[in-house]
């Protein structure tokens, strides 16, 4: 029996696409989405111009289109299915192969990046299932990004070297010097202000679980997937709920050596995430904001009382979320905070295991909420530009009064990067 049958089983509707064996040594599947892409070549070509790692490699080209679509789109599609098997023909080789599906009929109501990803990644779980390898990495790619020539191979090297991953994300960089795009480059630039802004800050509130998480930038184990039920089917969003229930189950890892460009481009293809965040700032002309430093000040005053709620009674639990500051304390009241951290100290027997059930419960989505919560009723959110200045000090870097943009986003990368995650 394989290890991911039960799952593969619960899957309605599910029927592999490729069942042929795959290659003993496979030990990576790549799975990019692809809709509506008029240069899906660059992306497969950046992953076929990568120095070999020692495992063998698939990567699955799920061309999708929900069944309602005009027949424009449909023969466009047909193009691009006709053009990619040839080009993928061309250089599919018993060590590193390409395989497309055209799955040209997706429901209306689910059709979609998460349920395309999810159709790629269900058939990659099925593939390494043949092999009876729950071992095996699905890894997450989309079809207008680009990766350094060593993306297999950092990847091989720290497997190698932790091989208790569960799953990983990829370090990334967006371009923002493309020629001809003036406003598209200070749209993404300050659009990655705000995501590694939104990620140093929530560490420095001692939340756990705080990572990058980009649909581009990812990877898991075969068998993480399978017991985790497999990625949804949402029409954006998808890799940040995917990815948070991975991370906390521990083992997840940072690679830091290589790199994913992920595109700038605009798109209405999804309500938010970075297509969107550049439509809207091309549509308004309104620099992108982010959230105020005294959100994240008043979750790290939450967290660190965090191990003081263990066998708290629950009255005193109340008394103890009524003394933090608003507009948290009105927020973990709407949340029940008080009976629900009653509950986990019911279930547990000790400080560790409290610590976890509770940071499952006041999880990144509960993050989230309150950061936008709080930007409503207290914080007003401000510039990427004020709030990369005041997360460089409070990491004990000094910038002058005169500095760009850019010159921010670039100390930003390199604290990322070198994994200072901790601030001073």
């Amino acid at each position: 029996m394989g290890f991911a049958d039960n799952y593969l089983s619960k899957q309605r509707g599910f029927k592999p696409w490729f069942t042929f064996r795959p290659s003993e040594k496979l030990s990576y599947i790549v799975v990019i989405p692809a809709f509506r892409e008029p240069d899906l070549n660059t992306a497969l070509d950046s992953l076929w111009h990568c120095t070999r790692p020692q495992g063998h490699v698939e990567v699955i080209i799920v061309l999708n289109l929900p069944e309602n679509a005009d027949a424009t789109l449909k023969a466009y599609h047909q193009r691009l299915a006709d053009e990619t098997v040839k080009w993928t023909n061309l250089r599919s080789t018993g060590d590193f192969r390409f395989l497309v599906m055209h799955t040209f009929q997706m429901p209306v109501k689910d059709a979609g990046v998460g349920l395309a990803r999810k159709r790629g990644m269900d058939e990659a779980v099925y593939r390494f299932n043949l092999n009876s390898d729950p071992h095996g990495i699905v890894l997450c790619f989309d079809a207008d990004s680009s990766c350094d020539a060593n993306y297999f191979t950092a990847i091989e090297e720290t497997l190698f070297q932790n091989p208790a991953t569960k799953g990983f994300n990829v370090y990334f960089e967006h371009p923002y010097f493309l020629p001809g795009t003036h406003q598209v480059n200070q749209g993404i630039l300050m659009y990655e202000m705000h995501l590694r802004c939104l990620n140093l800050f929530t560490r420095f509130t001692g939340f756990p679980f705080a990572f990058h998480t980009i649909g581009s930038c990812f990877g898991v184990r075969a068998t993480i997937y399978a017991q985790q039920g497999g990625m949804n089917k949402r029409k954006a969003g998808e890799d940040f709920y995917f990815l948070h229930k991975v991370i906390p189950l521990g083992n997840f890892e940072e690679i830091n050596s290589t790199k994913v460009v992920p595109s700038p481009r605009e798109s209405d293809r999804v309500p938010f995430g970075t297509g969107a965040a550049i439509s809207k700032y091309l549509a308004s002309g309104e620099d992108i904001l982010t959230y105020a430093p005294q959100c994240f000040f008043q979750l790290q005053q939450f967290f660190q009382i965090v191990g003081s709620l263990y066998m708290q009674p629950k009255e005193e639990l109340a008394h103890t979320i009524a003394m933090l500051p608003p507009p948290l304390h009105e927020y973990l009241h709407e949340l029940e905070a008080a009976e629900a951290i009653h509950e986990i100290n019911a279930n547990c027997s000790s400080l560790a295991s409290f610590k976890i059930r509770f940071f499952r419960w006041f999880d990144a989505f509960r993050v989230i909420k309150f950061l936008n919560y709080a930007s409503i009723q207290c914080f007003d959110k401000i510039s990427v530009t004020e709030a990369a200045i005041r997360i460089l000090a409070l990491t004990g870097n000094v910038v002058r009064t005169e500095i760009s943009n850019e010159e921010l986003l670039l100390l930003l990368r390199q604290i990322e990067r070198s994994r200072v995650i901790h601030p001073q």
